[in-house]
């Protein structure tokens, strides 16, 4: 993968499972409006109610947890998904994430924002088992850059191990299908759609 701006020392470390990556560039007429579009797009990146990933048909639906449609994700807030594929049975048909970390992080030549997200089990079912198609060690990382007059969108997955044990076989087979047959997560051509309609707007 070809970066115009460094950002590899964020990424996680892939130690087990899959990994994938997506990234879309923009360049702008100046500093000035890439630093202005910069902002814009930090604040998209949090308005996660307004996300819209196509896995085929139907899009991949997020909703912010207990919180209204107009707000943004915050650190530790949790967002259920809802993706084209039989229903999560331990989610109450979600797939369930946790915010675990937001950082903005300026550099001497380069602004960063940084989201980065896990699965989570659903706060409405007691059993507080991972109720997501990967296990709780995987993550998801948005990173959003500017250098100069250039902005870059990048998404890494790592450490994606499908979840199948100890939650019965229905979902252990739902789980296998959902990460390996690309929807959310396992596909990146879906994720990288996704970089190159997101950096547009």
């Amino acid at each position: 993968m070809n970066y115009k701006i460094d950002i590899q020392d964020l990424v996680p470390i892939n130690r087990k499972g899959s990994e994938n990556n997506a990234v879309a560039f923009l360049n702008c007429q100046s500093e000035t409006e890439a630093f202005e579009k910069f902002k814009k797009l930090s604040q998209n990146l949090l308005k996660i109610n307004d996300w819209n990933v196509k896995g085929g048909k139907n899009p991949t639906e997020f909703s912010i947890y207990n919180k209204d449609k107009s707000q943004s994700v915050q650190e530790n807030d949790l967002v259920k998904i809802k993706i084209p594929a039989p229903e999560n049975k331990l989610g109450n048909g979600f797939d369930w994430i946790v915010v675990k970390k937001i950082q903005i992080i300026e550099k001497t030549d380069v602004k960063v924002f940084l989201l980065q997200m896990k699965p989570n089990s659903c706060p409405e079912n007691s059993n507080k088992k991972t109720a997501h198609f990967y296990m709780e060690d995987a993550s998801s990382t948005f990173i959003l850059s500017k250098k100069n007059d250039t902005i870059q969108f990048s998404i890494h997955g790592r450490n994606e191990i499908p979840n199948t044990k100890k939650i019965g076989f229905l979902n252990s087979c739902r789980n296998f299908f959902v990460a390996n047959g690309g929807i959310f997560g396992g596909s990146k051509l879906q994720w990288q759609d996704f970089a190159e309609e997101f950096i547009k707007d």
